[in-house]
């Protein structure tokens, strides 16, 4: 036996160029893989195929330890996560380098291939299935160690944003009211009708300020659960007039037409009646922002079984399809149209999403692409006799 194994052994050594050719051969007719494969040069192509190639030669002579041939195919793992191999690659590359060896030894003893002993009761088979093992549990250990770092990299640096934005949102707070104290005290002061436009213009901008910080506050707060609600039956009308007056000053810069279209009887919710208005208000903000010159913007509300509804519809630049399911993402910046003078942080539409979230409600965001408007229905869930509730007004 001895001897018919050093012949193969032999046979082998002579034709591992072969072996090589096939392989390559093999790689490049799978289709998923060819367009790749175009793309890389032999070394890359052939690292650490040629060392396992020659480990299992000299294993069959037992001159090779299965430990080296065990390092030889972690330091293939390795590299061919660098190179960007999937998990499925790798398998895929040491399935087809079996199959070529194991028809290059069957070649040389078609009796003996599948059981020629290499230590113990270990075939050359065997070796062959560790090295594909070996190299896929070094590239499966090393991906999951990046993994980690890069979830801990993410946590790290998500927990400076949020101290971050907390400590920015307060910094700015404390001088926003000093701010409009000394305004109050300017347009007490019997001003030209030219200061006093100078001094509502600023007043306005700043009470913008104010609100963004107010947005900045409320997703540092939602991160670390310090929003409590205070609950109490609320006349939903309420809140739409109050985000309209609110706004009355941008809507007049750019002549708009805002329609509402609001029941004669109140429609109630249990709600937290300050966060229900700064939904509001900031729905009303973001159509303004994005209705051009002279545009129209229209309030409904209504009620569906089940739920208190809020609609705020515009005639603005729209919403491109690929952007709707990301619109209440933080930070996120969609397409703004041309006729659109600024857009905004990114930050209003996720408070108003985290703060109907904790009221249980919904919201959705429609559109039918750019240049179509867009409409934002809110959903509350209707409180017990919400019926009997209208009717006793």
């Amino acid at each position: 036996m001895a001897a018919e194994i050093e012949q193969i052994a032999k046979y082998l050594e002579q034709h591992k160029d072969e072996i090589l050719d096939r392989w390559r051969d093999a790689a490049k007719a799978e289709s998923a893989q060819a367009e790749r494969l175009a793309k890389m040069d032999d070394r890359e192509l052939f690292d650490h195929i040629p060392a396992l190639t020659e480990a299992l030669i000299e294993t069959l002579r037992g001159e090779e330890k299965k430990s080296i041939i065990e390092d030889d195919a972690r330091r293939h793992g390795h590299q061919r996560r660098l190179d960007g191999y999937s998990v499925v690659d790798v398998l895929w590359e040491l399935t087809i380098f079996r199959r070529i060896f194991v028809a290059v030894l069957d070649e040389a003893s078609a009796e003996v291939a599948g059981w020629i002993p290499v230590e113990g009761s270990m075939t050359i088979l065997d070796l062959l299935d560790i090295c594909a093992r070996v190299s896929i549990d070094q590239h499966v250990k090393e991906t999951e160690r990046e993994r980690d770092s890069a979830a801990s990299r993410a946590g790290s640096l998500e927990a400076q944003r949020q101290q971050f934005l907390g400590t920015l949102s307060h910094e700015l707070r404390n001088q926003i009211q000093p701010i409009l104290f000394g305004l109050q005290r300017l347009k007490d002061s019997d001003p030209t009708a030219y200061q006093l436009r100078a001094v509502e213009m600023i007043e306005r901008q700043t009470r913008h300020q104010s609100f963004l910080v107010e947005d900045l506050l409320d997703l540092s707060r939602r991160e670390i659960g310090k929003i409590e609600l205070r609950l109490s039956l609320v006349d939903l009308r309420e809140c739409v007039k109050h985000a309209a007056e609110t706004n009355q000053a941008e809507v007049e810069l750019k002549s708009l037409d805002v329609q509402l279209e609001l029941p004669e009887k109140p429609i109630f919710a249990l709600v937290d009646r300050e966060r229900l208005c700064q939904v509001a208000n900031n729905l009303m903000s973001n159509a303004v922002k994005f209705t051009p010159e002279k545009g129209t913007i229209v309030w409904r509300l209504f009620q569906v079984p089940g739920w208190q509804c809020i609609s705020i519809r515009d005639n603005g630049g729209g919403i491109k399809a690929s952007d709707l399911s990301h619109i209440f993402e933080i930070f996120f910046q969609g397409y703004v149209a041309t006729n659109i003078h600024r857009g905004g942080l990114g930050i209003g539409l996720p408070v108003v999403k985290n703060l109907l979230d904790l009221h249980g409600a919904l919201i959705e965001a429609r559109s039918d692409g750019e240049g179509t408007g867009a409409e934002f229905v809110v959903r509350i869930p209707a409180p017990e006799n919400s019926d009997s509730l209208s009717d006793s007004t």
